[in-house]
C-alpha cells in the first residue's frame, strides 16, 4: 500500500516550493534495486497548500521494492503531487546512475485548469 502525501495549508502564498530526497524502486527488466536522487519542484495554488515532509519521505519509502521504471517512477509521483498539494504546476526530476550511464527523468504538469 502506497503512503499518502499529506498537505497543510499555509498562511502566505510562496511562488515556488522545492523539496530534494531519494528514493529506490526496482528496475522491472533486470530486478535491480535502483537509487535516485530526486527534485520535486512545485507552484503552491491559490489554496496555499504545502505538502507535510515528513509524509513525503514516507510516500517516497513506500516505492521500495516496487517495479517501475525511472520515467514512469517520475510522472507518477508528479500526478500524485498534483492531487495532494492541487498546484498550479509540478516538476519531479529523477536522476540515477545504470551502470556508467547516468540518467536524468523530468516530468512536469499543469496542475490548475
Amino acid at each position: 500500500m502506497m503512503a499518502e502525501i499529506r498537505v497543510v495549508q499555509g498562511a502566505e502564498a510562496i511562488s515556488r516550493v522545492t523539496l530534494r530526497s531519494v528514493i529506490e524502486a526496482v528496475c522491472p527488466l533486470t530486478g535491480l534495486v535502483d537509487r535516485y536522487n530526486v527534485e520535486v519542484e512545485y507552484s503552491p495554488g491559490e489554496e496555499r497548500l504545502y505538502i507535510e515532509a515528513y509524509s513525503f519521505q514516507e510516500y517516497l519509502e513506500s516505492y521500495r521494492g516496487k517495479r517501475i521504471y525511472q520515467e514512469e517512477l517520475a510522472a507518477k509521483i508528479a500526478h500524485d503531487v498534483c492531487r495532494a498539494a492541487q498546484p498550479r504546476w509540478v516538476r519531479v526530476t529523477l536522476v540515477g546512475t545504470h551502470g556508467s550511464v547516468e540518467i536524468e527523468a523530468e516530468h512536469r504538469i499543469e496542475c490548475e485548469k
